[in-house]
C-alpha cells in the first residue's frame, strides 16, 4: 500500500494523526475547512482538562497514561508550553462515588494518586468551597489543563515543519471505486489510497454511517468574575444527582473563573446555529457556581465560549473502518477526547504501520445492541 494518506480535520484527533503519520515516514496532507484550533471547531477554547481518573476503564486509562507522556515530551521537543499541572478536587453531591473507587485500583498500579479526602478536612483546606451538600470528595494529583487551541496550532506548525501539507478547503465528497478515493473539495480534489476523517461535528457529512449514532450538542463555557485569590483553588470537577457533571478551571490566566458543564441536553448546529449565550443555561450555571462558591454570589460573564461537541449514543469514541480499509472515521470525541490526541495518533500509526487492530470497544457495530448512556461518567453497571 502507498504512504499516501490524507487526514481530514485539523483539530486534536486529526492533528495528531497526522502528525504521527508523517513523523514515522508517511507522505501526508492534512485538510481542513478552516485554521487549526478556530473557534467554531470541537478542539478550539482555551482549554482542556487532562486525567487520569476514568471508573476503571482499562482502555481509557492507559491512552490518557499515553497521551501524558506524549504532552509532556512533545511540550519539551517543541519548547511550548502546552500544559500546566494543577490537581483536582473530585465532588459527588447525592451519588455513590462509584467513579472515582473504580478508578483507584488501575490508578494505582500505574503509579498515580486518587484518595478519599475526608469532608472536614476538604473544607479546612479549601475553605472558599461549600461542602454542606457534598457527600464524598476525592484529590488527584495528576490533573493538568491543556492549552487547547494553542495546542492544535503548534501540532499543525510542526506537522509542516516535517514535510507535512496542510489545506484549507471544505470537504464535500468521498468518492471510492476500486482504485482510489477521490476526495472532493469545495476548490479541488485529491486521490488517495487512504484516508482519516476527524472531521468533529462535520464527519456524519461524509460518513452516512454516523448519522444515527452521534449527535451534536452546545456546550457553553462561562468566565466567571472572581477575587485572585481563587488561583489558588484546584480544578474541580462535581458529579451530581441526574447524570449532571460541572467542572471548573479557578486559574485560568487572569481571565476569570472557567466553569462549564458535562450535559448533552441541548442541540447544535454547528453551521446554523447561535453562539451566543443562552439565558436558561447561564442561570442554571449560575446557580451551581453561587451553590458551590458562596462568595461568588450572582457573579458577572467576563467571557463567553460556545463549544460543539459531538457525543457518541454511549459516551464512548467511535473508531471504526470501511470495509476495505480504505476509510478509517473517528467521532465522539467529545467532550473527553481531546486530551487523548496523542494517543489516538499512537492507535492510527499502530494500525495502518504494524496492522494492529482499531479497538473492538470503539466499532460502531455495537450500536445495534442498544446500549445507551448519557455520558461516560455514566458507569456501565449503573
Amino acid at each position: 500500500m502507498s504512504k499516501k494518506v490524507i487526514v481530514i480535520g485539523a483539530g486534536a484527533w486529526g492533528g495528531w494523526s497526522a502528525f504521527k503519520l508523517q513523523e514515522a515516514g508517511y507522505e501526508v496532507t492534512l485538510i481542513d475547512k478552516s485554521s487549526p484550533g478556530n473557534s467554531l471547531s470541537g478542539s478550539g477554547g482555551k482549554t482542556r482538562i487532562i486525567r487520569m481518573a476514568y471508573g476503571g476503564h482499562p482502555i481509557y486509562t492507559q491512552m490518557v497514561h499515553q497521551s501524558f507522556q506524549d504532552w509532556e515530551h512533545y511540550a519539551n521537543q517543541w519548547e511550548e508550553q502546552l500544559y500546566h499541572p494543577k490537581g483536582a478536587i473530585w465532588l459527588f453531591r447525592d451519588i455513590p462515588s462509584t467513579y472515582a473507587e473504580a478508578s483507584i485500583p488501575m490508578m494505582t498500579e500505574m503509579g498515580y494518586k486518587l484518595h478519599q479526602v475526608d469532608l472536614d478536612d476538604g473544607m479546612k483546606r479549601f475553605p472558599k468551597i461549600s461542602f454542606t451538600d457534598i457527600t464524598s470528595a476525592y484529590w488527584e494529583d495528576k490533573v493538568w489543563f491543556l492549552e487547547a487551541a494553542k495546542s492544535c496550532v503548534v501540532v499543525a506548525r510542526e506537522f509542516e515543519k516535517i514535510g507535512g501539507r496542510i489545506v484549507q478547503d471544505t470537504v464535500v465528497n468521498l468518492d471510492v471505486n476500486d482504485n482510489t478515493i477521490i476526495i472532493r473539495c469545495n476548490n479541488q480534489q485529491f486521490e488517495t489510497d487512504q484516508v482519516i476523517v476527524a472531521a468533529g461535528p462535520w464527519s456524519k457529512q461524509l460518513i452516512p454511517e454516523l448519522k444515527d449514532v452521534i449527535h451534536i450538542s452546545r456546550q457553553e463555557v462561562y468566565y466567571f468574575d472572581a477575587p485572585k485569590s481563587y488561583c489558588d483553588l484546584p480544578i474541580w470537577v462535581e458529579f451530581r444527582e441526574g447524570d449532571q457533571m460541572y467542572y471548573g478551571i479557578p486559574d485560568h490566566f487572569m481571565q476569570g473563573f472557567k466553569f462549564a458543564y458535562d450535559e448533552r441536553q441541548w442541540p447544535l448546529d454547528p453551521d446554523l446555529d447561535h453562539r451566543e449565550i443562552s439565558p436558561e443555561i447561564l442561570a442554571k450555571m449560575s446557580a451551581v457556581l453561587t451553590n458551590r462558591f458562596p462568595e461568588l454570589d450572582h457573579p458577572s460573564v467576563l467571557k463567553h465560549h460556545t463549544c460543539v461537541y459531538e457525543n457518541a449514543l454511549d459516551g464512548d469514541f467511535i473508531i471504526d473502518q470501511k470495509a476495505d480499509s480504505r476509510i478509517i472515521y473517528m467521532a465522539g470525541s467529545s467532550g473527553h477526547g481531546f486530551k487523548m490526541g496523542p494517543a489516538i495518533g499512537h492507535m492510527i500509526l499502530d494500525h495502518l504501520l504494524n496492522k494492529k487492530p482499531l479497538p473492538s470497544q470503539f466499532a460502531i457495530c455495537r450500536f445495534h445492541q442498544n446500549q445507551k448512556r448519557k455520558s461516560q461518567y455514566q458507569m456501565n453497571q449503573e
